[in-house]
């Protein structure tokens, strides 16, 4: 009995330990082949290139991208780069999804991660804001706005500007203007706000009266005096006028008869602009206006009325500001209708005719005496009136069309008739 029963426990002792190591077993080959664990080092370098790397390259550059905002870029890359970790890292479903459930140790390591990414930008924002400073201070194309940049890097939301422009050291305008730090670009977090030329444009710039800007930001915890604008931009209103006539010279016997050389035509100059040292004004490529060209006989008989003539200034190109011209051609009579770059080169504005002479000038800008209304010998006078909406300022110059006793015609600029 005690033999049968140390043997029956011996047995009974072995077939324990023999159900336990087969349990044993079992466990370890289901943990080796239902988990597919990955050890902390491969979840930290996937976590490394796969959304550490990412969210800094952004952070970093993003800012250089101008095709997209950050606050649609950043959140594109967090979900891309989760996706692509959650992928990398075998984690699958949750069993509510259906799935076998997810890895604890991977659970906890990935969402940590993204928590921490995820607060770093607001970590940053509130211990590294930087002080509040004027950017850019510009012009549109047009000079119709101003739009003032302010500046503050890991800035954000309402702030308050007020703004004081001066004229030659004399208060034109004042304003206070909200504005929110909204934006960033590569030099960093920034607000702007527009304010039309047309509020505090008093008068032109030049030649000695320039625009300042004071600025106050948020009562005076930022303030900023004497900003000079651009005097150019700021110089529109038209102050000075010039007019000049020159003969188109021809020795063709079907323009001249029995004349050895005769005046065929002639090519009217309009110079409009601001005051200068000399005669001639300076050009205003910034300023709007109209004027009319008339060319008389003896001060009563019309030979030329050239029709009215509008300029807008502000349009721009890679080589600077000027003024685009239209008219009514007539049909061809005077030119195209267009003409650009007035004020670019300066203010000599040639009036378009329907025939060219190179020794006068690049293009059609003669107009034909047989397009004349009057062509006899006499005193011309030429009158340009420009009115620019505030002033009307107007020109005349005089010319005496006779005939020498060499059998030539002359046309000769005097004083007065």
């Amino acid at each position: 009995m005690t033999d049968g029963g140390l043997l029956g426990k011996a047995i009974n002792q072995k077939s324990d330990d023999g159900s336990s190591s087969s349990l044993v077993a079992a466990t370890i080959i289901s943990d080796d082949s239902g988990s597919n664990k990955s050890s902390l080092k491969d979840i930290a370098m996937t976590l490394s290139y796969g959304a550490i790397a990412p969210f800094f390259i952004v952070m970093w550059f993003g800012i250089y991208l101008d095709f997209i905002s950050l606050t649609i870029l950043s959140p594109l890359i967090m979900i891309a780069s989760l996706v692509f970790v959650w992928w990398k890292l075998n984690m699958g479903l949750p069993v509510f999804a259906g799935g076998d459930g997810l890895d604890l140790k991977k659970s906890f390591a990935i969402f940590g991660a993204y928590i921490i990414l995820l607060g770093i930008p607001f970590l940053l924002a509130t211990l590294l804001v930087g002080d509040i400073s004027l950017g850019d201070v510009e012009f549109s194309d047009d000079g119709d706005e101003l739009e003032i940049k302010i500046r503050q890097n890991g800035g954000s939301g309402n702030h308050d500007a007020f703004v004081t422009f001066y004229r030659g050291g004399s208060e034109v305008f004042s304003n206070d203007i909200q504005f929110d730090i909204d934006r960033s670009d590569g030099l960093g977090d920034y607000g702007s706000f527009v304010i039309s030329t047309s509020d505090f444009y008093s008068g032109n710039a030049l030649p000695n009266s320039e625009y300042t800007m004071d600025l106050n930001i948020d009562n005076g915890d930022t303030v900023v005096k004497g900003i000079v604008l651009d005097s150019l931009v700021l110089s529109r209103d038209v102050t000075s006028v010039y007019s000049s006539a020159k003969p188109s010279m021809s020795e063709d016997s079907d323009d001249c008869g029995s004349m050895n050389r005769c005046v065929s035509g002639i090519s009217l100059s309009a110079f409009i602009g601001i005051s200068s040292s000399d005669s001639i004004p300076g050009a205003l490529p910034y300023a709007d206006y109209t004027f009319t060209t008339t060319l008389s006989l003896d001060g009563n008989d019309i030979a030329i009325e050239y029709p009215t003539v509008t300029v807008e200034g502000g349009s721009s190109s890679s080589i600077g500001s000027f003024g685009l011209a239209t008219w009514d051609s007539m049909g061809g009579q005077y030119g195209g209708g267009t003409m650009s770059n007035i004020g670019l080169y300066g203010s000599e504005i040639s009036l378009m005719g329907s025939e060219s002479n190179i020794e006068i000038g690049e293009g059609n800008i003669v107009i034909p005496k047989s397009d004349w209304s009057e062509s006899d010998y006499g005193c011309y006078t030429l009158s340009v009136s420009v009115n620019d909406g505030t002033n009307e300022i107007d020109h005349e110059s005089f010319y005496i069309y006779d005939e020498s006793e060499s059998s030539e015609e002359s046309w000769t600029n005097v004083n007065g008739c």
